[in-house]
């Protein structure tokens, strides 16, 4: 089979996002309590089984600026076009899904820090789960030993690091890692409160 097209790429970019953020919403929303971290990782998990041979499976504008920057630095990873085009379908598809779980549940939530905690509380958070699920990224689906291995673990390193996440720092900032989804809540909760979307990109 020859190299996916474009169109076809930024098609499994939209999709993947699209759910991932959609999940987040629904849970939130339905009050899901402690099983939303799992739910999450779960439906990031398996779109990226079932949509990574055709994009990669980035789902999110931070792993696939650090695909560039690894493929900068002569790694494997994206060329800067692609990383554009795919932060730009990710966002896209991160607000068309706020605004699906705003008009299912005729509701809408904003992004804040936790009770007691700070907007720099939630950046050093977010900053550091980000970055973990990154380097996890570039490790076991990216790291040349790994993409000439073909392992099938990749999928699941990566949900484990949205659980870790989700538990770890959801107390102090929600627990985004992904500035898709935080667009996305933030453009839809535009009425309740617009702009905390900053500190989680």
């Amino acid at each position: 089979a020859g190299e996916p097209s474009m169109f076809a790429k930024c098609t499994a970019e939209f999709v993947g996002t699209f759910l991932l953020v959609l999940t987040v919403g629904c849970n939130v929303l339905g009050g899901s309590g402690v099983w939303a971290g799992v739910s999450i990782a779960c439906v990031l998990m398996v779109a990226i089984y079932a949509l990574g041979g055709i994009s990669g499976a980035n789902f999110n504008p931070a792993v696939s600026v650090t695909l560039g920057i690894s493929q900068s630095m002569g790694g494997p990873g994206l060329d800067w076009q692609t990383v554009g085009i795919y932060s730009a379908v990710q966002s896209l598809a991160g607000v068309a899904a706020a605004f699906c779980f705003c008009g299912l549940f005729g509701n809408a939530f904003y992004l804040v820090p936790g009770p007691e905690f700070r907007w720099y509380h939630a950046v050093v958070v977010e900053l550091l789960y980000t970055f973990m699920l990154c380097f996890v990224v570039l490790n076991v689906a990216a790291a040349k030993k790994n993409v000439q291995e073909k392992n099938q673990y990749y999928g699941l390193a990566i949900g484990f690091v949205i659980i870790a996440g989700a538990y770890g720092a959801g107390a102090v900032s929600g627990g985004c890692f992904n500035p898709a989804v935080a667009l996305g809540i933030d453009v839809s909760s535009a009425g309740l409160g617009f702009g905390w979307c900053g500190p989680y990109i």
